[in-house]
């Protein structure tokens, strides 16, 4: 792929919706009503701009279908296929063909032919595409998956290449007022020419996806074929949206809210990464769980804690020299830490986790975690100055994944006797471990936390690539239950012995291809054989299921295996979205909108994690009527209310049911959702458009009166502006610091313009991840009897 130069002056402009070529390609699918024109554009499924290829191709097809029992022939079979010319540029396709022999003359020849299955380069097909009737020769036409007929959009930004680049706000003409996106067609077929194959190529942009370019303009041999988009967005406007509290509008189902689930949270990463990675305690007195770092002269803090916060921060030169130090001081003032931007600083301390629990939390993942070895001199993906460095761990703790994992899971039993002990004894505490859902209701029910342990470690049961003891991949399954945990990733950071990683950000292992759907680097490696054997034990344990972090193949091969299972327990806890990302967001760890509905439709459920991405990471959603909460604060709520409204608008009316919910990756070095005011407003970009007084969050604030009947408070009605030893928290100027600020979090979001059907989603997500896991237990008990 060579490097487009700036544009040229001289161009041929190629306005797609006012030419013939329009009414010769796209007029038919306008006409079949599989389209939708908005305002020039064509906004449905990605599939529809290819179907006038084969509206009238597919006439028989139905036909064939119908009558395919009566049809099949024992004795026809197909001669030797040719490899013809691409049918489909997006997604790729090939025309492959083959002459059908052996038809009986009383038979129909056009639905024997559609329904004769065949094989192709070892894959199987249940019949072909088309069939061609020519005298007594029929020949059948398959369209076959080849990356080279697939074209993709990728613009140079920077130093690499995405889908789109950025091209700002349009001051005057026909696009005044709008936003303005571009970028290059790449891998045109020779069988298209560069307009044709502009003309219908889809791009996704802010959750909206446009069939075909506002422009196509064709730059010449060496620059090629550019689409030019032009959409709505708000700091294009003259006169945007003002923000206004969220109206309380009426639920949409009926009875309570029985509070949220976090579906993604590490409680006791003190116990992983080394040991001396990650600073704090999640319970004990606080002036030894939450006291001071070690000084930088301290070999561990200065070699691993010091060094590891350094790349976070994107200090590598700090981390290569160990040059790196930051202030030091915890409790009681906390002048650092807990903090929005501080990743390896305990932010779960169990009166901050209370006080989510106390604003609304009713479940809460807790994940052991392990990079093993993330931040050493392996495959980790790390920027070449800091690579071969080793970073500093405890020389006591095993750095294995399997015992990390066992230790921190330990932990957590062991806080819940600790918080009994502080509650009047055994199983009087809020906090409460549970195996089963019967148990997450009974809990919930009481008003108490359900607690749900699982696995989130590079290397899972030790399988390694080429070293995983396929043998006792069952007895291990079987450990991971007896230990009590319910809720598993197969993959994490690295491809192991179950299947590929998702490649993003400096993170992620493994041999890539370039992956056109994404214009970036993607994991060559899908499921392996393991891993396939690992969802079906799974699976037949009722277990839940996290496919996050797996690259697209893999992704794409664990819900092919769940939906041929018709298996319920499959979410994705602390995800993206693809669709509404922008530059390097648009990775293959955030699934494309595809792949969130099938998790959805299988009965699953999607967690958002709340730090979405920077301002031009993340595009500004726009609801279908117009309206719209303007994206101008980058790397807060603002950020995560965009994606959080594309999601709700993809699901639809079931989202209500509970199936969309947040999964915080607190304490798993994520970024939090900033301040919108103070002096640390906006951390990832800002607008000029002005986040007004009238929108910050007003202390105290009330809880929803639905949710209120299942809160445990003395008052239960209101939540106070947060004080913890000498330290004063306000969400309007420090963010999600730590647990205890998310239900200022979601007082935000009101603030903004989220109205109170819009979080009844989340605030039922708690009682729908019990339903989802009673639903897994039974298909579990079918399955194992398959």
């Amino acid at each position: 792929m060579s490097i487009p130069p700036p544009r040229v002056q001289t161009r041929s402009s190629f306005p797609v919706f006012k030419s013939c070529l329009y009414w010769h390609l796209l007029a038919p699918v306008h006409q079949s009503g599989r389209l939708a024109a908005v305002k020039g554009k064509f906004l449905n499924s990605k599939e529809s701009i290819t179907m006038y290829r084969i509206i009238q191709r597919k006439r028989h097809y139905w036909l064939g279908l119908l009558l395919l029992p009566a049809l099949a022939q024992a004795d026809v079979y197909w001669g030797s296929f040719t490899q013809d010319s691409c049918t489909i540029i997006y997604p790729g396709k090939r025309q492959y063909s083959a002459v059908l022999n052996g038809i009986d003359s009383s038979a129909d020849a056009q639905a024997t032919c559609l329904a004769t299955a065949a094989s192709i380069d070892g894959k199987s097909y249940s019949g072909p595409d088309r069939c061609v009737v020519d005298g007594d020769t029929v020949t059948g036409q398959f369209d076959i998956k080849d990356d080279s007929c697939e074209a993709n959009w990728a613009a140079l930004v920077g130093s690499s290449y995405y889908t789109h680049q950025d091209d700002g706000c349009i001051s005057s003409g026909t696009y005044a007022g709008l936003h303005k996106y571009s970028s290059r067609l790449w891998n045109i077929p020779d069988d298209f020419s560069w307009e044709e194959a502009c003309a219908m190529m889809p791009m996704t942009l802010a959750g909206k996806t446009y069939a075909s370019p506002d422009e196509c303009v064709n730059t010449g041999g060496l620059t090629g074929m550019w689409g030019e988009w032009y959409i709505p967005d708000s700091r294009c406007e003259a006169s945007p949206q003002a923000y206004s509290r969220g109206a309380d509008d009426s639920l949409k189902r009926s009875g309570t809210l029985p509070g949220y689930i976090d579906l993604h949270s590490h409680l006791m990463a003190h116990l992983g990464f080394g040991g001396v990675i990650f600073h704090g305690e999640p319970y004990g007195d606080p002036a030894s769980a939450l006291g001071s770092c070690p000084s930088g002269d301290d070999e561990a803090h200065s070699g691993g804690h010091s060094r590891v916060e350094a790349i976070l921060q994107d200090d590598y030169v700090g981390a290569a020299l160990n040059t790196a130090s930051h202030e030091s001081e915890g409790y009681p003032d906390f002048p650092y830490w807990p903090a929005y931007n501080s990743y390896t600083h305990q932010t779960m301390y169990y009166q901050w986790v209370k006080r989510a629990y106390e604003g609304g939390m009713r479940a809460m993942v807790v994940l052991a975690v392990n990079g093993d070895y993330m931040f050493g001199a392996t495959d980790n993906g790390l920027p070449d100055i800091i690579k071969g460095i080793a970073i500093a761990s405890d020389p006591t703790l095993d750095l294995n994944d399997m015992l990390t994992l066992k230790r921190q899971t330990q932990a957590v039993y062991d806080m819940q006797t600790w918080i009994d002990a502080q509650n009047g004894g055994s199983g009087e505490g809020w906090f409460r471990i549970v195996s089963s859902p019967s148990e997450a209701q009974e809990v919930i029910s009481q008003g108490k936390l359900a607690v749900i342990l699982g696995s989130e470690v590079d290397y899972l049961l030790d399988c390694e690539i080429d070293s995983c003891d396929s043998d006792s991949l069952s007895a291990g399954v079987d450990e991971l239950y007896d230990l009590g945990l319910r809720f598993i990733f197969p993959i994490h950071l690295k491809t192991n012995g179950f299947g590929g990683a998702a490649l993003y950000n400096i993170l992620g292992s493994g041999d890539s291809y370039d992956c056109k759907h994404y214009s970036q680097d993607c994991n060559v490696e899908g499921l392996t054989d393991d891993g396939k054997t690992l969802m079906s034990l799974l699976m037949q344990k009722g277990m839940i299921i996290d496919v996050g972090h797996m690259s697209a193949k893999s992704l794409s091969d664990a819900l092919d295996i769940a939906e041929a299972a018709a298996y319920p327990g499959i979410v994705t806890g602390h995800t993206g979205v693809y669709d509404m990302d922008n530059l390097d967001n648009r990775h293959e760890a955030n699934p494309r909108d595809d792949s969130l509905l099938r998790i959805i439709n299988l009965g699953g459920m999607v967690g958002l994690i709340p730090g979405q991405g920077d301002l031009d990471q993340v595009g500004e959603w726009r609801n279908d009527d117009g309206t719209y909460i303007a994206n101008a604060c980058g790397a807060t709520s603002q950020t995560f209310v965009q994606s959080y409204q594309y999601l709700l608008n993809l699901v639809g009316d079931a989202a209500y049911d509970g199936r969309i919910t947040i999964g915080t990756d607190f304490n798993g070095f994520a970024h939090m959702p900033g301040p919108r005011f103070g002096a640390n407003a906006c951390p990832g970009g800002s607008t000029d458009i002005e986040q007004p007084s009238s929108s910050k969050v007003v202390y105290p604030f009330a809880l929803d009166n639905s949710l209120r009947q299942a809160a445990t408070k003395t008052d239960g009605s209101t939540m106070a502006e947060y004080q913890f030893g000498n330290r004063l928290y306000d969400f309007n100027t420090d963010g999600a610091a730590h647990m205890g600020m998310m239900p200022d979090f979601f007082e935000d979001l009101r603030q903004q313009g989220l109205k109170r059907s819009d979080l009844e989603p989340v605030y039922r997500s708690a009682d729908f991840f019990t339903t989802m896991w009673s639903n897994a237990i039974s298909r579990a008990a079918q399955l194992q009897q398959q």
